[in-house]
């Protein structure tokens, strides 16, 4: 008997945490932890904007999650990178301070082999995605027309399904106008190497995962 999973968005009430500054998306998960909550991943960031209004809280401010995009080699040696929308090793706030002390490459923090064939282990196209490493590398990173935006190898990987991504362009559009930016950077190197995924709040800064991991935190 096939197995069919239905997945319902829950609605919840979420508190903002916020540590403007270097290492800024460790301290404000280490709030946040400290506080009781859990961080929401970036599908739960999209559902709350297309449910939102333009003046909402959630539309109008930029939000990092503990949601990442790692780049590394799988098993059989083959290039990719992982979106994934779960725990792992860097939504440890401890992780982040020991990639930060260990030496981040160009912003991106190292990842042990492990934890990465962890998260190649977990894909299902749901919470986690394995895209091609040259199928992203040779995709546009920067500013481009929201009708173009899901051809983008990031976009649904990055917002965990293409319903809503779907959703999420049209809000996009309507919030912050006709263009989106998507944006990667190259992190292939000796190790798996990520970074934590952030969405603005303009039409500039829009599925952005090549931001620092120790960047301003908005941890929410």
């Amino acid at each position: 008997m096939v197995e069919t999973r239905i997945l319902v968005p829950i609605m919840t009430e979420a508190k903002p945490f916020e540590a403007l500054g270097i290492n800024g998306v460790e301290k404000a998960l280490t709030q946040c932890l400290d506080a009781g909550y859990n961080p929401l991943f970036m599908p739960q960031i999209a559902d709350g904007r297309i449910l939102s209004s333009a003046n909402d809280y959630i539309v109008q401010n930029w939000f990092a999650t503990p949601s990442v995009r790692v780049t590394g080699k799988s098993k059989g040696g083959n290039a990719v990178v992982v979106y994934a929308h779960v725990p792992n090793y860097f939504s440890n706030p401890a992780n982040i301070k020991v990639a930060r002390e260990t030496g981040l490459v160009d912003g991106a923090g190292k990842m042990p082999l492990q934890d990465f064939y962890n998260l190649l282990d977990l894909e299902d196209s749901q919470s986690v995605y394995v895209v091609d490493y040259n199928t992203l590398l040779n995709s546009e990173s920067g500013v481009i027309k929201v009708s173009e935006a899901m051809k983008h190898p990031q976009t649904i990987p990055f917002l965990g399904g293409q319903e809503r991504a779907e959703k999420y362009l049209a809000k996009h559009k309507e919030f912050y106008g006709k263009t989106i930016g998507i944006w990667h950077f190259d992190d292939l190197g000796h190790v798996p190497q990520g970074r934590p995924l952030f969405v603005g709040n303009n039409y500039n800064n829009g599925l952005d995962g090549d931001n620092d991991i120790n960047n301003n935190g908005g941890g929410r």
